[in-house]
Formats: C-alpha cells, sequence, structure tokens
C-alpha cells in the first residue's frame, strides 16, 4: 500500500516537472521576447526585438515615413497633426498621444513616452554630422532601442525594403520602394534630359524672403529638377534661410515657387521686377496633407517630385497628374482621392501676379 502511494506521488512529480520544464520552453521560444543586434545607418549596432509592434518615430520625417508602412504599429506622434492633415486620417489615429521632437529633445515629453512603451525609437531622414551622438543620446536618456534609418531622395526605396524587413511588413516595404525608385529615376532621367534646365527660386514666409539653400536636404527636388538660384554660402540650419530683397532681384529666377504661406505683393519691388513675375511663371506649392516639396523633408517629396516635373516640363515629361495622385495617397496616406479632389488640390498651384 506504501509502494503505491509512493509511486502515485513520484508519477504526480513527474507530471509537475514536466509542465514546469514545458513553460519553461515556451517563455524561450516565445518570439515577441527575442531580439537581434540590427545595425543601422549610422553604423550603430543596437538590439531590438525580431517582433515589432509598438514603434514611436523621432520626429516628423520619421512619423510620415512609418505612417505609411504601418499605421498600426505607430503608439505616438511628434507633434499634433495640423488641421490640413486630419481630413486624410482615420478616427484611430487622430488621438494618438504627443511626444514631442526625440530629436534635441524639443518639446521632448518623456513621461509620456515610457508611458506608451515602444519596443523602439525609429529616426528616419537626413544623415547628420553628429548622428551616431544624437542617436546614443536619446537611447541612453530613455532606456529604449534607438535606430537610424537613413532616407535620401535617391535612396528611400531602399529604407522601405529595410523598414518592411524589420516591421515584418516586407509586402508594403517592397511597394513603397518600387513606387519611389520608379518615381525618382523617371525625374532623374527626364532631368537629365534637360539641357537648359530653368532657373527657380522657392520662397517661403509671408513675405517670401526665405529661401531653400542649393545643396542643402530641403532642396534635393529642385536641385534635381532645375536650376536653383539660391546660392547661399552659409545657409542657416533649417528649411530655410533668411535673405534680403536686393538678392531675390540680383538671382532674378525664371520660375519662382511659393510656399503655401507666401504672399508676396507683386506689385511691388523687387517681385514686379522679376523675370518669373513678368512672365507669370509663379507656381505655389500644394500643401494637403503635407506640403508637398519637403517641409517636413519626408516621403512627400515624392509627389511634389512628380508635380513639379510635369510643371516645368509638360510635354516631356507626359505626366497625367490625376492618376499619380491617387497612387500616391492612396500608397502613402491609405486614401482614396477622386478626381475632383484632385482638380481641388490643384486648383490654386498656377499662380497670376
Amino acid at each position: 500500500m506504501i509502494v503505491k502511494k509512493r509511486n502515485a506521488l513520484l508519477t504526480v512529480l513527474i507530471l509537475l516537472l514536466i509542465l514546469l520544464v514545458g513553460c519553461g520552453q515556451e517563455e524561450k521560444e516565445n518570439p515577441v521576447a527575442e531580439t537581434y543586434t540590427f545595425t543601422d545607418s549610422a553604423g550603430r549596432t543596437v538590439e531590438i526585438p525580431k517582433q515589432i509592434d509598438r514603434i514611436a518615430p523621432s520626429g516628423s520625417v520619421a512619423q510620415m515615413a512609418l505612417f505609411a508602412i504601418a499605421p498600426d504599429k505607430i503608439i505616438g506622434i511628434s507633434s499634433k497633426w495640423k488641421e490640413t492633415v486630419l481630413p486624410y486620417l482615420s478616427d484611430e489615429y487622430r488621438n494618438l498621444p504627443v511626444f514631442g521632437q526625440f530629436y534635441g529633445m524639443k518639446n521632448f515629453n518623456k513621461e509620456a513616452v515610457l508611458s506608451a512603451n515602444p519596443q523602439v525609437i525609429i529616426d528616419i531622414g537626413e544623415k547628420k554630422a553628429t548622428i551616431v551622438e544624437d542617436m546614443d543620446q536619446i537611447q541612453a536618456a530613455l532606456g529604449i532601442p534607438v535606430i537610424f534609418i537613413e532616407a535620401r531622395l535617391d535612396n528611400t526605396d531602399e529604407a522601405y525594403r529595410t523598414l518592411g524587413k524589420i516591421l515584418d511588413r516586407e509586402t508594403e516595404g517592397n511597394t513603397l520602394a518600387d513606387y519611389c525608385h520608379t518615381a525618382y529615376t523617371r525625374s532623374k532621367e527626364l532631368a537629365a534630359k534637360m539641357k537648359n534646365k530653368p532657373s527657380l527660386l522657392y520662397v517661403g514666409g509671408a513675405q517670401g524672403n526665405m529661401v531653400v539653400a542649393r545643396d542643402s536636404f530641403h532642396a534635393q527636388v529642385i536641385d534635381l529638377l532645375s536650376d536653383n538660384a539660391a546660392v547661399i554660402t552659409e545657409a542657416t540650419e533649417g528649411s530655410m534661410s533668411q535673405v534680403s530683397m536686393e538678392q531675390i532681384l540680383a538671382w532674378n529666377p525664371d520660375v519662382l515657387l511659393l510656399a503655401a504661406e507666401a504672399a508676396p505683393d507683386f506689385s511691388t519691388l523687387p517681385w514686379r521686377e522679376l523675370r518669373a513675375v513678368q512672365s507669370q511663371r509663379v507656381l505655389r506649392v500644394p500643401a494637403e496633407p503635407y506640403d508637398w516639396m519637403g517641409r517636413p523633408p519626408s516621403v512627400n517629396r515624392f509627389m511634389g517630385m512628380t508635380w513639379l516635373a510635369a510643371r516645368l516640363y509638360p510635354e516631356e515629361a507626359d505626366i497625367q497628374l490625376h492618376d499619380e495622385m491617387k497612387m500616391y495617397y492612396r500608397l502613402f496616406y491609405h486614401y482614396a482621392l477622386d478626381d475632383a479632389v484632385c482638380a481641388s488640390l490643384l486648383s490654386k498651384d498656377r499662380v497670376i501676379p
């Protein structure tokens, strides 16, 4: 009798041991808990999860790029959505918590980030000289993996293929990459055929005295498709540099490109003397949901690149803008445009001084 009880007890203990070992194996094999070493575009090696479901964009450039490939994985935004963006957003994305700008810690809300508990912070865009130090600083301050993905105009396709792999969205990443590659290649080949590209000045600010400097990250579209008149020895940090009206007159561009907020008085100097004004070659950049020419300089630039090519070289480019707009908005904003909305977006892009 004692032997039977002892055997029964031994059997129970063995079963419990098997269950405990099994549970341990399940936890070890849990893919969410597993990480791997990722080398980002800055050459940094960072341990990131194999399964990423919660991401935080470092700023507006990353926010826009990530929204295209994995909107459901974004758990917060760098700044409140602009009014121009809201009509293009589904309800589930309108009330995401605002983290502030990770880069430079501007308006940064550390508590909001830690409360949201992202698995990784992703920075996308320009590879600044201090990128390694900047990314390391953010990572040390938060204790959360931070990675940088470079995205120039000519390699955004590579950025999306990389994002597709790390976010387990390879189909979406490849589709976006193919679009970016096709749009850039088309514009590059078109620009190469144009022997005499027009000089162009892109102005912003209410008075039109802010310009996008040649060779800057923000000027990549303009530099590709035109002869950017804004040659500045020391461009200010940021998207635009302030210049004098005398300098604008000295540049005297063939084409004037106006930012959404620019409202120069064309009846006054130097505007009325400009070649672009006299020949009525003045364009206004469409800006819904974002400025198409790159404020911020993210994937919106691909729509701007296609638009500018169509406006500067209508015969050579042979671009059907409505079709291009529908494709772009579907891929990057998950929004279906119709011809009426397309026409409305383009209704103010030609300015008669």
